[in-house]
Formats: C-alpha cells, sequence, structure tokens
C-alpha cells in the first residue's frame, strides 16, 4: 500500500536523523503536544526532528556499519528526498510516530505534526504519495493528523491517557535526533502478572514482576553526526526491581549464549552479547552504545556476517523457486502454443508484428502460467514494450522475475532471470524452438540464466542476453558470491559455480552440437 502513513512512517524510523535542532530542547512540550492523541492503548510513540535533516549522510553511515540494511532501504532515498522535501516545504518540522494496540494488526501507525498553523495542508496533500481511499490528513485541534479515516475517528473519541511519565521519558532520551518511548499501557502490567505468573524456562524462569516491575516504560535516543549513538533508558520500579531486571537481563543472555544453534549462527555471540548489559543508576537501566567507543562496530562485526549468510541461502532458495516456476511456465506454453503444422514450441525472445518489429517480451507471454492472466490481460499485445500503454505496466513485474537478492526495487520492473539469445541456442530469433529440436538433450542445454543487476533488463522488453561463445560466463553470476542459478530446458534448476569450465558452459548453451557435458 502506497499511502502518506506508509512514507511517513518509514521516514520516522529510518531517518533518526543528523540533526542540527533549530528550537531549544523542551521535553515537557513534545509531551503535551502528543498527549492528547494517547489512550491506555498506546504503546509506543517516536520524535523526529524533520529541520536540516540530510538523507544521504545517514544511509551512507548505515551502509558502511550495517551492509545487510542495503537491501530493506537502499532504494529508498530519493523516495525520502522526495517526503523530506514536502513536508518542509508544507512547513512541518518534526513529527510523531504513535502506534496504538488498538490498531494492531493491519492498521499501520498514525503521525502527528504539531503546530497545525505552520503546515500547509493544502501544499501537504498535493506533495503528499497518491492517497488511498481511507488516507486522510486532518486538522486535529493545534496539530495535523496523518493516517487512516478509520483511525482518526477513534481518535476523535478517545479519551486521554495522562502518562504522567512522558515528559520524564522525554527528557531521559535526550536531546537527540530521534527519540523513541515505550510505553506499557499499566493494565498490561496486570494481565501479565495474572496471566504470566512465571516466565518461560527459555529465558531462565523466575517471576514475571521482574518484567512488571522492571520495565516501566523506556525511552531511547540516538544522534548520527558527528558518530552514531544510542542510549536506551529503562524505568524500573526501584532501584531492588532495577537489579531483579539486570540480572534476569544478563541470565537470558547467559543462557542464548549456551545453546548450540545460536553460537552456530553468531560464533562471537557471547562477546556481542556482553555490550548490551545495561548499567544500574538508581531505578533505571541505562545502555549506551556510540561508534565513538567502537560498540556499535563490534555488535556489527558479530551479528552481521552470520545474517548475511543466512540470508543469502534464503535468497537463494528463492531464487531457485523463481527459475522453476518460470520452467514450469515455459513448458505450459509449449504445451498451449503451435506454430505450424502442429509444431509445438517455446516462446522466442518475444513476439513480432507483421514487419518482424520486436514487441513484447517471453515474459509477458508466460504471465498467465505464472497466475497472472489480469496483468496479462491489461497489455496492448500489438504494441512495443514501450509505447505509451504498454510503458504503464513496467513497475507492476511479479516478483517471480526478479532475484531476491538483487539491489533494483521490484517497481523498477528490471529482471535478473534473462534468456540467452543466438545461433544454436534455444532462443536463435524470431522463432520459438519446440523440444524436439533441443537434440543435446532437455536436462543438458540451459534455457534461463541468473544475471547480475548490470545486466538486469525491463521486464517487458524482448532482449535476449546475447551469446558470446568468446565469454559465455559474461553477465552471469552476482547475485550470489560463487556462482548462478540456471534453469535447465526440462525445467529443472542447477547451480553452476564461477570461475568454471568454459569450454562446457559453451555446450551447456547449445541445444544441438553434440558436444559431451560435464556436469
Amino acid at each position: 500500500m502506497s499511502t502518506p502513513i506508509r512514507c511517513l512512517a518509514f521516514t520516522a524510523l529510518a531517518l533518526a536523523a543528523c540533526l542540527v535542532h533549530a528550537e531549544p530542547f523542551d521535553p515537557a512540550a513534545r509531551a503535551k503536544a502528543i498527549a492528547p492523541f494517547l489512550d491506555e492503548e498506546t504503546i509506543v510513540v517516536i520524535h523526529v526532528d524533520l529541520t536540516q535533516t540530510e538523507i544521504d549522510p545517514l544511509y551512507d553511515k548505515l551502509l558502511e556499519l550495517v551492509p545487510l540494511v542495503e537491501q530493506a532501504i537502499g532504494t529508498r532515498r530519493a523516495e525520502l528526498r522526495r517526503a523530506r522535501a514536502a513536508f518542509l516545504e508544507a512547513g512541518a518540522k518534526e513529527l510523531y510516530l504513535v502506534v496504538s494496540l488498538a490498531d494492531l494488526p493491519g492498521r499501520a501507525p498514525f503521525v502527528v505534526l504539531p503546530r497545525a498553523g505552520e503546515v500547509d495542508l493544502a501544499m501537504l496533500r498535493a506533495s503528499a504519495p497518491p492517497p488511498g481511499k481511507d488516507d486522510v490528513i486532518e486538522p486535529v485541534d493545534d496539530a495535523v493528523f496523518v493516517g487512516l479515516r478509520p483511525v482518526l475517528q477513534r481518535i476523535k473519541t478517545i479519551e486521554p491517557d495522562p502518562r504522567g511519565h512522558l515528559a520524564t521519558a522525554f527528557e531521559a532520551s535526550g536531546d537527540t535526533a530521534v527519540q523513541v518511548l515505550l510505553l506499557p499501557p499499566s493494565y498490561a502490567r496486570r494481565v501479565i502478572r495474572e496471566t504470566l505468573p512465571t516466565l518461560p524456562p527459555e529465558i531462565g524462569g523466575g517471576p514475571s514482576t521482574i518484567l512488571t516491575e522492571g520495565l516501566l516504560w523506556a525511552a531511547a535516543g540516538v544522534d548520527v553526526e558527528p558518530k552514531i549513538a544510542l542510549q536506551l533508558t529503562i524505568q524500573s520500579r526501584d532501584g531492588q526491581a532495577a537489579a531483579a531486571l539486570r540480572a534476569k537481563w544478563r541470565d537470558a543472555l547467559r543462557l542464548l549464549s549456551s545453546q548450540d544453534a545460536a553460537r552456530k549462527l553468531v560464533p562471537d555471540l557471547e562477546q556481542a552479547a556482553a555490550q548490551t548489559i545495561p548499567d544500574i543508576e538508581r531505578d533505571r537501566l541505562v545502555l549506551a552504545v556510540s561508534e565513538a567507543e567502537g560498540t556499535i562496530q563490534a555488535l556489527s562485526a558479530a551479528i552481521t556476517p552470520p545474517i548475511e549468510r543466512a540470508r543469502a541461502r534464503a535468497w537463494r532458495m528463492q531464487s531457485v523457486n523463481n527459475l522453476k516456476q518460470l520452467g514450469l511456465a515455459m513448458h505450459s506454453y509449449h504445451e498451449c502454443h503451435t506454430v505450424v503444422k502442429d509444431q509445438k514450441s517455446f516462446p522466442a525472445v518475444g513476439n513480432t508484428d507483421a514487419s518482424g518489429r520486436l514487441l513484447l517480451s517471453w515474459r509477458v507471454h508466460i504471465l498467465p502460467f505464472i497466475e497472472q492472466a489480469q496483468l496479462y490481460e491489461q497489455f496492448h499485445l500489438d504494441e512495443p514494450w514501450d509505447s505509451e500503454h504498454n510503458r504503464t505496466l513496467i513497475e507492476r513485474m511479479p516478483e517471480a522475475y526478479r532475484c531476491p537478492a538483487s539491489k533494483h526495487a521490484r517497481k523498477q520492473g528490471l529482471s535478473t532471470y534473462r534468456v540467452v539469445s543466438g545461433e544454436g541456442t534455444v532462443f536463435p530469433g524470431p522463432q520459438g524452438v519446440a523440444i524436439k529440436e533441443i537434440k543435446d538433450g532437455t536436462s543438458n542445454t540451459i534455457m534461463l540464466v541468473e544475471v547480475d543487476d548490470d545486466h538486469a533488463v525491463t521486464w517487458t522488453k524482448p532482449e535476449g542476453l546475447p551469446f558470446d561463445p568468446d565469454h559465455p560466463a559474461r553477465g552471469l553470476g552476482g547475485q550470489f558470491e560463487d556462482g548462478f542459478n540456471v534453469t535447465m530446458c526440462d525445467g529443472s534448476v542447477s547451480f553452476l559455480r564461477l570461475p568454471g569450465d568454459e569450454e562446457n558452459l559453451r555446450r551447456l548453451f547449445w541445444r544441438a552440437d553434440g558436444q559431451p557435458i560435464t556436469r
């Protein structure tokens, strides 16, 4: 769902920005501004100052310390630049993001822009992302609400819950770029005590009062410039409750570090866990990590590599599933299409018009066989891929055409699965090839390949990857460090190593050269 609320939520959670504060830090004023929007089911409040925010330095710093986030946020730079520019142009200098149990699951958090008189509503509405039918940007008292209409209706009828510790929590998070407050409702402690009198053995057991009295609220403050720094403060009922929570925290980490599965995933887990044990300051737990002191780098160095390896394994499996689906679709197409004299065939690189001009890719023509018939019916099949109408469908590329390891976002419409075209291959020209023409055997001939991001192509464009007998691996690989996936003409998927035997790879692309294959 592309809505103002999603863009704003992502902005609030991802920016955590390198800010220069334009106004004095006033915790009481921040608490007063957001208090009317909080009820007893509010659990999280995030405050972000949007003034003088620079998107690129933040991204560069995040990617430097935690490379794995590139897949999650790396393609959002331009979107966030536009969002920031739109808010600032409309006069918004800060925002609050509010998460309520009443809206979970299914409804996104809502956003509050304080000082409605400073915000140009018409300009904000005009510059916000395309709204859905339930998205609203409306003034409420001295603020602007941005979110879903049902949530707005609820907010207008709530009885605000007096959170006497709200200003104290803002103060504890400090004069930082972003402030995140965890505010457990008072009734939640009662529910936990009644339904969970004893903590689970997986974290060492013990009475649940360790949690209910040890965590009354929590506040985190984050800064990026000149170095990333985070301070987490947990308010306990008293010093004894704080000590009990810290002891349980330490026990849980020690128990986790003793698990074989955890140690296998993160070999340096014990060392990393030691960086996350808070100190006791009277009736609070305080944990500070920073780039300047090296604690953030230590955590990143311990956790990032195993997570990346696990993610790469999952992506490789998903890519295999994608290629199997496409291979099956190719065979379904083969069974349903004939060219001459009842001879069935796979699709060509693309269909052509009467003059021989290529129009639309094979990917478009197998859409009905990957459960995308409705999308297929929206194409003008007698027009080229870049016609005025067909261009509008590029951003609707199915996920099956994109390797999950690719840095290209799906809406860019760039496919990392291609056919290799050229004389002697399964895609030699404008005419599709029949199975019986694959004389070397369908299990010994490549149909589809996984290419690197530089060789990704617009999915509707009828363009094969040119076969280069001198350099048969050109453009292949890049998604995974040691090779690439291929779909064979029998529909099976294989992983070919790089660097590999180029002569053998050449023979795998030729469909009828009669030469032996090494597998």
